[in-house]
């Protein structure tokens, strides 16, 4: 089959000058980086209380990690300004203790700002734990002058995904030397090995941000040159006494609301006084100390961030963030096709969850409805998922299921009647990745499905399809410490539904089978079920000079959007990159 053709060439050039990074012990780690440093923490003896003041006699005894080099802008470079940081732990938590001195203290950035704030000028501490010490991994917490916390999770050895939330506790406290940080981060908010032969490692990273200098300093040598993040932590020690914790949260919930506006005489559906009640529970259940079992009955989503306004002139749907807590838990297990390159145009993402409890697809609107009462979001009656990381194991199941929703309406002659907008669907999704060689080597699988409960003829069973399957493999090869990499992927999608369901598949701006300018595709009024795929795969270097070279691929017949989120089809792209690095 012919695909249209889409040639890209890009090659823009970016000079970044680094010097070259101190060293800080000469060993060498697993994945060839040399200068591994190591911070030896201790059981703690007596009580902590997180005040930031640091003033308990198990911190004068605990061993500081000094040190700290530059990042940026002079890489390598010793840090001009102090930092002394300590670690603590009991069967509980682990605890952090960082004095950040400042030759000028009346210049710290310290302002006041919600959780989560990014973007702001401010001085920051960023305290990184990989606690799995797989080098790809790793849980960020990072706090301001002021005690403004963000929580970020790391993956892929240096992605982000910044709507992961952990529930830990920090103090800080600004004086004539400078400001002091006490962390206390429950052990239930870590992953890590249950058991572990030999010594526990876990990487260890300190970092701090001064927003007058625009600096960052590091306890481990890294800089904007390392092909890696994660990968260059150093680590932490003397923690062999740490033992999994029970983790159990049950939340229940009830809720009411109530809508107060002037009523409209003629709509029989409004009220000048509209309330509703709900309830359900979410519940989570640590099922070892790297597997997490998360279930949800009637969740609610009412206090999650309201999404963005968005004038959308295009022909396809807009992109938005997933903010439900059950749906951020462990989100990093389902990406998929995620390929290291410099150009990353992507048209695609292979799970949006926001298609779990979306806004009913049938819309009433016409001639024939006078006035309408239709549901905003279709309701979630439960959902489970098992999520988490076991020795070289990454893996994640999720099963959800969504009711069917009806809309009320009157005719323009009064009469009153109800009709399906949304039928009760079944969603299933696996991933399953397996590391070798310390996470040098990685594949992975993804296989979902799309269930819906329509009735022949019935008024969504020319809408929507009947059923979607989805399944692919994934693979990324790093060498030469990290700095080359290939990866990439191939999945293949196969939808089904009635011919008039199928005709307005064909129909969709994503591939316009209708078109006449193309004679490789198409319109069959009688087609039941399509079938596409998609690949791409991408060669990249890191360091003074980046390198990438990639290809990817979309046939026509290839559809995602039941439980993932696509843009085009139908294309061929080669995509080409060179470019020098300065600091």
């Amino acid at each position: 089959m012919c695909l249209k053709q889409i040639a890209r060439l890009s090659l823009p050039l970016c000079l970044f000058i680094v010097a070259p990074t101190a060293g800080a012990q000469e060993s060498v780690n697993e994945v060839g980086v040399s200068a591994v440093r190591m911070l030896q923490a201790n059981r703690l003896a007596g009580d902590i209380r997180i005040d930031g003041r640091l003033d308990e006699a198990d911190w004068e005894r605990a061993q500081p990690a000094t040190g700290f080099t530059e990042s940026y802008p002079n890489a390598g470079a010793a840090a001009n300004e102090r930092t002394e940081a300590r670690v603590l732990w009991d069967d509980q938590a682990i605890y952090v203790g960082v004095r950040l001195f400042d030759s000028n203290p009346d210049s710290i950035a310290a302002p006041l700002a919600r959780r989560d704030a990014a973007g702001i000028y401010s001085d920051w501490l960023h305290l990184i734990v990989d606690s799995y010490h797989d080098r790809r991994t790793s849980f960020r917490f990072s706090v301001n002058p002021r005690g403004v916390q963000r929580d970020v999770y790391m993956y892929n050895d240096g992605e982000e995904d910044a709507s992961w939330d952990a529930v830990w506790e920090v103090a800080t406290q600004m004086d004539s030397l400078g400001w002091t940080a006490e962390y206390r981060i429950p052990l239930s908010q870590l992953r890590y090995e249950g058991q572990v032969e030999g010594e526990r490692v876990w990487g260890f990273q300190i970092m701090r941000d001064i927003a007058r200098r625009q600096q960052r300093l590091s306890w481990s040598p890294w800089n904007r040159q390392s092909p890696g993040f994660v990968s260059r932590f150093g680590e932490l020690r003397g923690i062999d006494g740490i033992r999994p914790v029970r983790r159990i949260e049950v939340q229940p919930y009830t809720s009411a609301r109530l809508t107060r506006a002037p009523s409209d005489t003629l709509n029989p559906f409004f009220r000048s006084n509209a309330s509703r009640f709900a309830g359900g529970a979410d519940v989570k259940v640590g099922l070892t100390s790297g597997l997490t079992l998360t279930g949800t009955i009637n969740p609610d989503f009412g206090q999650v961030e309201l999404d963005p306004a968005v004038i959308n002139l295009s022909a396809f749907e807009s992109f938005f963030s997933e903010r439900r807590p059950f749906f951020v838990e462990g989100a990093d297990v389902f990406r998929f096709g995620q390929v290291r390159s410099n150009i990353n145009i992507e048209s695609q993402t292979f799970f949006y969850s926001r298609r779990i409890g979306r806004s009913p697809q049938r819309l009433l609107q016409g001639g024939q409805f006078a006035y309408v009462d239709a549901p905003q979001e279709t309701s979630i009656l439960g959902a489970a998922k098992v999520t988490g990381k076991v020795g070289p194991w990454t893996m994640g199941i999720m099963s959800a299921l969504t009711d069917q929703e009806e809309a009320r309406f009157t005719t323009p002659d009064g009469q009153l009647s109800t009709t399906l907008v949304e039928p009760r669907t079944n969603f299933f999704l696996s991933r399953l990745r397996r590391e070798f060689r310390t996470g040098g080597t990685v594949l992975g699988s993804m296989f979902s499905t799309t269930n819906r409960r329509l009735e022949d003829g019935g008024p969504l069973d020319g809408l929507l399809r009947s059923g979607a399957l989805f399944g692919g493999v994934d693979f990324e090869h790093l060498w030469a410490a990290r700095a080359w990499s290939l990866s990439g992927y191939a999945a293949a999608s196969h939808v089904r539904g009635s011919e008039a369901a199928m005709l307005r598949t064909q129909h969709s701006p994503a591939r316009y089978f209708q078109r006449p300018d193309a004679d490789h595709v198409s319109l069959d009024l009688d087609r039941t079920a399509m079938t596409g795929h998609i690949a791409e795969i991408a060669l990249r270097h890191l360091g003074a000079w980046d390198l990438s070279l990639g290809y990817k691929e979309s046939s026509p017949g290839f559809e995602l959007n039941d439980l993932g989120f696509q843009g085009l089809t139908d294309y061929r792209q080669v995509t080409a990159f060179f470019g020098r690095r300065v600091n």
